[in-house]
């Protein structure tokens, strides 16, 4: 019974050490992916804004979003690797409109985006370490875009501050990198100025921000400049942790007509606050 007994616990033991042998360079990839819980989770949830034109005030938020299988697509040479990374986001617009002297209405609509986000990773240690030596080396602007229907467009960002520490102009969010180690650094609270390029000129802009108090992330208006331009200044949180600042676009339509779908464009910079 004994030898019976240690017959199975090497089998066992042997099972377990094949499978750990069979995972591949791309497994240990997908298994930081997975992981990561700061840069590979895009989505434009939790946030409301405020806004009037003329005779219609309009509060507006995204309900809580469920996601598809995101698709990833992995290319290794050698000790490096390109991922491309697109997920689904799904789940409802709203705008609680009061126009003139109406009462209140609810319009809602349905949401439907797509983020996506690239990355590289490199294997700075040996096959046999933790997800085969790969880390995270890093990673692009991320960008969301509607699914129905997609009009608006964010040509370009440029951000600056005061101290001319920080002069930048972004034209592709996809294709701009940030090492992890050195993401673009803001001083807490300090002012950043915010300089949106469209394609749309009646749209409305708007910052994505985490703020220490209820509701915590909130939706700064920027100014419409006129031809497309839209401007505005934010000072940076003040705790020091690794996140993304989102600049949104959308259409008139999308806040302030009931029957018209959800028409969006977002770039999301990664970033961080110096201690």
């Amino acid at each position: 019974m004994r030898s019976k007994i240690l017959i199975l616990a090497f089998a066992a033991m042997a099972v377990v050490v094949s499978q750990c042998a069979k995972e591949t360079d791309e497994d240990a990839i997908r298994d930081l992916i997975a992981a990561d819980t700061v840069w590979f989770n895009p989505n434009t949830t939790v946030d409301s804004t405020s806004g009037a034109e003329e005779d219609t005030l309009v509060v507006w938020w995204r309900s809580a979003q469920t996601h598809d299988e995101p698709i990833i697509d992995i290319q290794i040479i050698g000790d490096s690797a390109w991922v491309a990374y697109s997920r689904g986001n799904f789940g409802y617009f709203y705008s609680l409109a009061k126009i003139d002297t109406m009462p209140w209405v609810l319009w809602s609509k349905d949401l439907s985006e797509t983020a996506m986000i690239r990355a590289t990773f490199l294997r700075s240690g040996e096959e046999t370490d933790e997800h085969r030596g790969w880390e995270l080396n890093s990673i692009s602007l991320a960008e969301g875009r509607s699914d129905e229907v997609f009009t608006v467009s964010i040509d370009s960002i440029r951000i600056t501050t005061a101290t001319e520490a920080v002069d930048l102009l972004i034209t592709n969010p996809l294709n701009t990198y940030f090492n992890i180690d050195s993401l673009i650094t803001f001083q807490p609270g300090e002012p950043v100025t915010l300089t949106l390029y469209t394609n749309v000129a009646d749209g409305h802009a708007f910052l994505h921000t985490f703020i220490l108090a209820f509701p915590y992330y909130v939706r700064l208006p920027f100014s419409n400049e006129g031809n497309g331009v839209y401007q505005g200044t934010w000072n940076a949180q003040l705790v020091a942790i690794p996140r993304f600042a989102i600049f949104d676009l959308m259409s008139h339509s999308t806040l302030y007509t009931p029957d018209q779908p959800y028409d969006f464009h977002g770039w999301l910079l990664p970033y961080m606050i110096s201690q």
